[in-house]
């Protein structure tokens, strides 16, 4: 086997050297990394991971026991866990028990030699203490899920008595009298749980009322599904997961020949349409995810309770209805990925409510000039209006909320109050609701930022670490680096790109630097003007970098994205609502997320208002209700769109597919856009961004010079037409 002896003696190098390049450590230099990593090559060398982490009293590795993979909770338990510790830099490693004691048993010696991080557990055993005697692990960081077996101390599961509670609830009026109910063995707390919220409900409604309960295991669940259907066949079967369902299918559809029974099973938290199965909905891969947080980062944290998603879309009729009509809604918005989302779930709206929604998508401009004379266009029924615009256009434009009931307005409790206060609120009265809330993020090649000739050739280049940048003076330098015009050892084209086709994104890419320097619009005299001193450095700034990045003439910030995801580019800044799509291309494992330079980003997205001169209160009403639905705001995401409801931050799907939605939401949306003055009253911010714009744009082709722009800004700002 070669040794770092064998490698140092190959690359003409000490030892030390050898282990600093294995150990991503130490000042070694660009040449001698490469010496190191290919004689590393050559000789077959692996480092031995565990080895080094035995070392340190324990590894790195968190072992997970399961029953199987194959059963959808169990499945998702394991993704929960996975994603977020593999994330975390622990090694993740899956025993399989089969439900299977003398297997269980087997594994916790080979486990208790590997003197593991933590274990986690899904336990067929009669007693914890066969853990805690082998493992010479902290008590706390051996946690049993879903089954609460004797002496467990750390136990962590869902709310399997409601969810039996609630199905019964569900099924009370069908005149049903003999129910079919198909889990797992009753020793197992979750299975007796759910077992015990089911027939308190059922049996108790009436007396009459039957239940047949069959108990089984993996090996014997397809078998055992068949035995429902030999004598009395009960009119409805319950099953504690999909699997056992899709076997009731199966027999029912080749060991029946009465009727088919109703099919009612728990499910994880997606929604995926299963024929014939009512789906009730669990957070099992949340579950996973809170089990990670809980031991990486607060081992004394009470007991973590996760709500039962139930049934979703609830609200609307098992089956969907079929019948037309002639109602219709016009809707007024931008194209966006959002728009796109929205347009693929339309038909499911027209099917259960007969109202056709017609999307009209007009260019930003357009809608702008739309707005401003919306006398003439009053066959629109919903806007999308920008949350820029919307201080300035809702008195003018949009009936309040409150007139479309209070089920409606009732829909701003899925937000923030953040969110609510600048997406839907204008002077105490409720316009709207957030649809595709937004904000500038940096987005960056994590691969590049990681390597370790990269990092050192930057190190001996400029004397400090590559890292994303937190300041726009370390965004620029990287810029510098990455430009292959100026380091022609650069792995791309470029280190970042600008947009200059359109004004208002010139003017957003400038404000930007601007507040990072602590500059503002607003002054405290209820003036509009740019700060002589910050404004003249942010705009030379902004010039300069022009001079090493990619220059495009693109008129909104999708070509930037494009250009990211072909991979010629190391850095982007763009608002997240663009970025979406690029999670479903190559790119996607490469890509690393961050604040902007300075934490001082421009909020965008909008919101969905009725028009002031629409009638159809009732149609918009019912199409706020589904619309801004915890069900379809996950669908508008998963689908690439945007949304600050809530309930995508409880979608592990959902953080794990876009982890960039989980950084403002943390922060609060807290970015930056002046679209109030001190005294409450609006300003025109299109217009003020779209002269800013159109002012910086001369100073790059060079009609003005740096200290001329401010000044003809400034000036510009004081015409009456900004001010509301």
């Amino acid at each position: 086997m070669p040794t770092i002896k064998d490698i140092a003696k190959m690359a003409g190098v000490s030892h030390g050297t050898v282990s600093n390049v294995l150990n991503g450590r130490g000042n070694v230099s660009v040449e001698k990394i490469k010496a190191v990593e290919r004689a590393a090559m050559q000789v077959g060398y692996q480092l031995n991971a565990q080895a080094k982490s035995l070392r340190a009293g324990h590894t790195n590795t968190i072992s997970v026991i399961l029953p199987d993979m194959t059963t959808t909770h169990y499945n998702k338990l394991y993704l929960g866990l996975h994603n977020l510790l593999s994330r975390q830099g622990y090694e993740v490693e899956l025993y399989i028990t089969n439900d299977q004691q003398q297997n269980e048993l087997q594994f916790i010696p080979k486990i208790a030699a590997k003197r593991n991080y933590a274990v986690i557990t899904v336990s067929c055993l009669e007693d914890a203490n066969e853990y805690y005697n082998q493992l010479k692990i902290e008590p706390e960081k051996i946690v049993f899920a879903y089954r609460n077996i004797p002496h467990a101390q750390q136990y962590l599961s869902l709310d399997f008595q409601l969810a039996g509670q609630q199905i019964a609830e569900k099924i009370k009026n069908k005149g049903l009298k003999h129910i079919g109910l198909y889990t797992d063995l009753g020793k197992y707390s979750c299975t007796s749980e759910f077992k015990q919220g089911f027939e308190q409900y059922w049996l108790s409604q009436h007396a009459e009322r039957q239940l047949t309960h069959i108990q089984t295991f993996p090996s014997r669940a397809y078998n055992d599904a068949f035995n429902f259907f030999t004598d009395a066949v009960p009119e409805a079967i319950i099953t504690s997961d999909i699997e056992k369902a899709r076997y009731i299918k199966n027999a029912d559809f080749l060991g029946n020949l009465g009727n088919k029974p109703l099919i009612y099973s728990l499910s994880d938290a997606v929604f995926i349409v299963e024929e014939r199965i009512h789906q009730y909905h669990m957070n099992y891969e949340l579950l996973g995810k809170r089990i990670a947080e809980l031991l990486l980062h607060n081992p004394d944290q009470p007991e973590i309770n996760i709500k039962n998603r139930g049934f979703m879309f609830r609200n609307q009729p098992e089956i969907l209805s079929s019948v037309t009509t002639t109602r219709s809604l016009n809707l007024l918005t931008l194209p966006s990925p959002s728009t796109d989302a929205l347009k693929k779930l339309l038909p499911h709206f027209k099917h259960q409510s007969g109202i056709d929604v017609r999307l009209n998508v007009h260019q930003f401009n357009d809608i702008y000039e739309i707005l401003t004379n919306l006398e003439h266009h009053q066959y629109y029924d919903i806007i999308r209006i920008d949350m820029a615009g919307l201080p300035w256009f809702a008195k003018s434009t949009l009936k309040p909320l409150k007139e479309l009931g209070s089920d409606v307005y009732q829909l701003l409790t899925n937000y923030s109050q953040q969110i609510v206060k600048r997406y839907s609120q204008v002077n105490n009265q409720f316009y709207a609701i957030p649809f595709d809330p937004s904000i500038q993020m940096l987005f960056y090649r994590k691969d590049l930022f990681n390597d370790a000739k990269i990092k050192r050739m930057f190190y001996e280049e400029y004397k400090r670490e590559l890292a994303p940048p937190t300041t726009f003076a370390e965004f620029d330098i990287i810029t510098r680096f990455f430009s292959r015009a100026l380091n022609p050892q650069s792995p791309l084209e470029y280190g970042s790109c600008a947009s200059l086709g359109n004004t208002e994104i010139v003017a957003s890419e400038f404000l930007l630097r601007y507040y990072s320097l602590g500059g503002r619009l607003r002054q405290e005299d209820c003036s509009l003007k740019l700060d002589p001193v910050l404004g003249t450095q942010a705009i030379q700034q902004y010039v300069d970098s022009l001079s090493v990045v990619k220059k495009l003439s693109a008129t909104w910030w999708n070509e930037s994205v494009s250009l990211f995801e072909s991979g010629s580019v190391a850095m982007i800044i763009v608002y997240m609502n663009l970025f979406s799509h690029t999670q479903h291309s190559a790119i996607s494992p490469l890509v690393g997320v961050d604040n902007v330079p300075d934490s001082k980003a421009l909020i965008g997205g909008g919101s969905l208002g009725m028009s002031k001169f629409s009638q159809k209160e009732a149609e918009v009403a019912e199409f706020f209700k589904w619309v801004f639905s915890d069900e379809i705001a996950e669908q508008l995401v998963l689908l690439g769109g945007t949304s600050a409801n809530n309930c995508v931050y409880d979608n592990p799907d959902i953080m794990e597919y876009y982890p960039w939605l989980d950084i403002p939401h943390k922060t609060g949306y807290n970015g930056v856009r002046e679209t109030f003055f001190q005294d409450g009253s609006s300003l025109n911010l299109r217009m003020v961004e779209k002269a800013i714009g159109q002012a910086i744009g001369n100073r790059i082709n060079g009609i003005m010079t740096t200290e001329e722009t401010v000044q003809y800004i400034n000036t510009r700002l004081t015409d009456n037409e900004f001010r509301g």
